[in-house]
């Protein structure tokens, strides 16, 4: 049987059909969550379901959907009952339109989770820019498409009734995406916990990493959520201020605090937190009007978190990209722009404070035979073996880089003639005394130093002195040979 032909094993193919039951339950109850949650005819401050749907035709591909399908028809079954107010139930509606609306929010949904599955598959391990940005734009389209198309369907088949179907199609959307961005990543967590982690695609924003908290994490969480209470706290004491929810600001900046300091688990925590506080309180307090500015911090603070959590991937990708620059690939010696730049601020110094400044001028010995008997690696491995031991002789004031092929330079602040020389000898003993592995030989190199002898002196009159002297010493080298 070939690798395109295995089966999946029989444990786990009943682990997904025990898996269809609890995914209707899960559903189901987000929806009645929803369904209280109601602060307009149609709109609902948070959605849960499309989160659901969401995280789990994303971990679990196609075989989530029946299990949503199902308890898309039978959320519509409950909303047709509760419309009928003691009438008679619709049964011709309820048949078309739990059709009409389990095909349009599945397929709503399927279309960025599926697109969201596969990209996934050439992601980093760690977050960045382009996963965040993947998961929040996508979600959008994805609720976008339920709320257009689910707003018209219904309509269609006469389960929905509404004056301004733009107005319910917005507040339709906005309660579908603060939902699938605040929960996704958790209900992302519990499916792979129970399907099994080997078998749901890994994604960077639905990660949450080790849980191990510090006094520090349970502290700042305390304090986000104690700024938060007290926000609502005070927008309910003060009829409804609705300047009072505009301080829902302070949560997303301390967030921010939580995503620089602590770990992921703990930041995802935050967002969790945040947005059931502020569902909760939706849900005791009649908000209105008021409802899209709890939808907004929550959809802030997500985004703003997940856009946060990338910055170090950033950061450390602008460093790889840096040391690209600024350093030799092959030996790890400075490039020559950058070991120019750092010696002329070294040697600026060094004349300020009257230091002497010293450079080394180093060219490998019998490059070319090496590559003509032995190979270019062997060239290779020799340039790099030439620089390891002259950076162990150096101190971290010290810099070497690399000019040319086989030549280098060392720049000492605060060495005069006599230390640099005692350098010099070391290396040249360092180097006789290690054979080159794995070749057996030893390699040898020429050098040359120059002294700073008064503040008038440049780098490029020190690079020239140094390399002057090299080039006596290696034609001495030739003659002697």
């Amino acid at each position: 049987m070939t690798t395109s032909q295995q089966l999946t094993p029989p444990g786990q193919t009943g682990r997904f059909w025990l898996l269809q039951p609890l995914l209707v339950v899960l559903w189901l109850g987000s929806f009645l969550l929803a369904a209280a949650l109601e602060h307009a005819p149609h709109a609902s401050l948070w959605f849960p379901p499309a989160a659901v749907t969401f995280a789990s035709l994303f971990c679990l591909g196609w075989r989530a959907a029946p299990a949503i399908f199902v308890a898309c028809a039978v959320a519509t079954y409950l909303t047709e009952t509760a419309g009928a107010n003691g009438g008679a139930v619709r049964l011709d509606v309820v048949a078309s339109s739990s059709l009409v609306f389990a095909l349009i929010h599945t397929g709503a949904y399927a279309l960025p989770a599926m697109t969201l599955r596969r990209l996934a598959r050439f992601e980093q391990a760690e977050f960045t820019l382009r996963a965040v940005t993947e998961f929040l734009l996508l979600g959008a389209v994805g609720a976008a498409l339920a709320a257009s198309f689910g707003v018209l369907g219904l309509q269609q088949t006469e389960l929905l009734d509404a004056p301004d179907l733009f107005e319910v199609a917005a507040a339709w959307w906005i309660g579908d995406y603060a939902a699938l961005v605040t929960l996704a990543p958790a209900l992302a967590l519990m499916l792979r916990w129970a399907v099994g982690s080997s078998e749901v695609r890994r994604f960077p924003p639905f990660e949450w990493g080790p849980w191990r908290f510090r006094r520090s994490a349970v502290g700042k969480l305390a304090v986000l959520l104690a700024v938060t209470l007290a926000v609502l706290a005070g927008y309910h004491e003060l009829s409804n201020s609705r300047a009072l929810l505009v301080m829902l600001v302070l949560p997303v900046v301390l967030q921010l605090w939580i995503v620089h300091t602590e770990n992921l688990a703990t930041t995802q925590l935050g967002v969790l937190g945040f947005s059931l506080l502020t569902v909760g309180a939706a849900a005791a307090v009649q908000v209105g009007d008021d409802a899209l500015i709890l939808q907004f911090a929550a959809v802030s603070l997500a985004a703003n978190t997940y856009l946060s959590l990338a910055a170090p991937a950033l950061y450390a990708a602008n460093e790889r990209l840096r040391d690209q620059v600024s350093h030799d690939g092959l030996t790890g010696a400075l490039s020559r722009t950058c070991f120019e730049d750092r010696a002329a601020i070294g040697l600026a110094k060094g004349q300020r404070r009257n230091q002497p400044c010293s450079i080394i001028m180093l060219d490998m010995d019998r490059l070319k035979e090496l590559n003509d008997t032995h190979g270019h690696a062997a060239g290779d491995i020799a340039l790099r073996d030439l620089v390891k031991h002259c950076k162990a002789r150096l101190r971290a004031s010290d810099c070497m880089g690399r000019l040319s092929g086989d030549e280098f330079a060392i720049f000492l602040p605060g060495t005069d003639e006599d230390q640099t020389r005692a350098i010099v000898h070391d290396l040249r003993e360092q180097l006789a005394a290690t054979p080159l592995e794995p070749l057996g030989l030893t390699i040898s190199a020429s050098f040359g130093m120059a002294t700073t002898p008064d503040s008038s002196s440049s780098l490029s009159q020190l690079l020239h002195a140094a390399d002057q002297a090299m080039y006596v010493e290696k034609r001495a080298h030739r003659r002697s040979v």
